[in-house]
């Protein structure tokens, strides 16, 4: 995994949380498919239940709004470890975020430190990338569109669902959300939302979103068939937390998608991320300053590997 390029419209810590998610729907955002299945909907009969619905969407409307510009106007940086586990590899990185991009310096692998020859592959891959503006320059265009794809199609949550309360305790709210029959696709990526149900857990004190997770109730065919489908049953987590004063990242992911694709090869998709141990970076540091402090974490994390 190299370095991650954040763009300039959409913060480094949102592409982060919810771009991660949105690729690995696979071709579900390539709008080649076509629905499959009827959207399961409830049936709305009483003024009460209409004004309850009314108030929830009210409030998921109110907190992802919110949720939006406090991640526009985060301008904090951050170091940490990033724990994933791709397809039952495990890879664990030194991971540190500057201005424009976000650097991953590979510390282990299936919980085996790096050998020295490896460190220093590790070394030069990063010193490559450093210099090479030809791909920073893609990444960064592909962060962007990626970024504002995710951010137009969070917007649209509160008219693409119906909401429910499942728990209410202390400043978190958990609503159960559904397809909304009312809601009609512009095009045809937000078309998945006809497909998806889950849960959104929400902090009405900070008014952020602290988890978010669907799962596809029904299967998603690509043109028809012909070009493969992804199976019903697919799941998403995303977990955010506060870890520093008004500064919220993410800090688990889990996506697990079954499917085919074109002349049946098979689709399976199981990648789990868990980022700990946050320190700020310093606002002054410049990116080669920062692919010093990966350095830094990964030979310290090396050193409590083999303690």
């Amino acid at each position: 995994m190299g370095a991650q390029v954040a763009n300039s419209h959409a913060p480094l810590g949102w592409s982060r949380k919810f771009v991660l998610i949105l690729p690995l729907l696979l071709a579900l955002m390539l709008g080649l498919f076509a629905v499959s299945a009827t959207p399961q909907t409830k049936d709305i009969n009483s003024a009460s239940s209409a004004t309850k619905l009314t108030n929830l969407n009210a409030l998921v409307r109110d907190i992802l709004q919110n949720e939006l510009r406090a991640q526009a106007d985060d301008h904090s940086l951050w170091c940490y470890r990033k724990l994933t586990d791709k397809d039952g590899k495990q890879q664990l990185f030194a991971a540190c975020q500057t201005k424009t991009l976000e650097i991953d310096r590979l510390m282990a692998v299936n919980g085996k430190p790096l050998t020295e020859q490896q460190w220093n592959q590790e070394n030069q891959r990063i010193e490559r990338l450093l210099n090479s503006r030809s791909q920073l320059k893609k990444e960064k265009q592909q962060q962007r569109e990626d970024g504002e794809q995710a951010t137009s199609m969070l917007r649209m949550v509160p008219d693409a669902f119906l909401f429910q309360q499942e728990s209410n305790e202390g400043n978190r709210i958990t609503l159960h959300f559904t397809p909304n029959p009312a809601f009609r696709a512009s095009g045809s990526s937000e078309m998945v939302f006809h497909h998806m149900e889950g849960t959104l857990t929400l902090d009405v004190k900070h008014m952020r979103l602290v988890e978010i997770s669907g799962r596809l109730n029904s299967e998603v065919k690509f043109a028809g068939g012909l070009l493969g489908h992804l199976d019903k049953g697919g799941t998403f987590y995303v977990k955010q937390q506060e870890v520093g004063p008004g500064c919220w990242e993410m800090t688990r992911m889990d996506v697990q998608m079954n499917g085919k694709a074109l002349f049946f090869k098979t689709i399976s998709v199981r990648t789990r991320e868990i980022d700990t141990d946050f320190h700020a970076v310093p606002a002054a540091a410049s990116i080669q300053q920062v692919a010093a402090l990966t350095n830094e974490s990964g030979e310290k994390g090396q050193m409590r590997e083999q303690r």
